[in-house]
């Protein structure tokens, strides 16, 4: 009998365990990105001389959705600035670009114990990339390279990797309007 009711204890605290555990990003979830961006598609690499370009961003999303199919959503916001500069001689121009956009991604929820720390989605993004230019060139040579503030659109698929419950990196791959890839720290709360 002591066997029996020990099993039956045993059964009930595997099962309660496995029906109260979460996934890693579901409704409620707030995931804070910081991190950097390498390769901009804004400016153009072949636009800028002053060497590989890198951005810098910062993304906030929060699970709006219930489970929908194999995953869940989220929306959020992202900021990144980016910028490039050309050389000529002794004059150089810079321009400078801050996008500010909302997001919203699709979180897929994986089985098993790389389902506790892996993190895939995909997503779409929409801002607006507000520029600024400026040059010490003289001005019979005042041109500039500068691109107007514009909306933009990205789509991007990407990871977090959670080391702890609340601490990760994440990577990102795709058209983000000021960059390819993105990679860096994420938080989760």
């Amino acid at each position: 009998m002591k066997k029996l009711l020990a099993s039956v204890v045993i059964v009930f605290i595997s099962y309660t365990s496995f029906s109260q555990k979460s996934e890693v990003f579901e409704k409620g979830t707030n995931v804070i990105n910081v991190g950097f961006g390498l390769g901009d598609v804004y400016w153009g690499t072949g636009y800028s001389n002053s060497g590989f370009p890198i951005s810098f961003n910062a993304s906030y999303e929060h699970g709006v959705t219930e489970k929908l199919g194999i995953g869940y959503i989220g929306v959020g916001g992202e900021l990144s600035y980016s910028s490039a500069t050309y050389k000529s001689g002794p004059y150089k121009w810079t321009n400078a670009g801050v996008l500010i956009a909302g997001r919203a991604s699709y979180h897929f929820a994986l089985d098993g114990a790389i389902g506790e720390k892996l993190d895939p989605y995909a997503g779409v993004l929409l801002g607006y990339v507000i520029t600024s230019s400026s040059n010490n060139a003289p001005s019979g040579y005042n041109y500039s390279y500068s691109k107007a503030s514009a909306i933009g659109t990205g789509a991007f698929a990407g990871a977090h990797y959670y080391f702890t419950p609340n601490f990760g990196v994440y990577a990102e791959l795709g058209f983000n309007i000021t960059s390819v890839l993105n990679t860096g720290l994420t938080f989760k709360f």
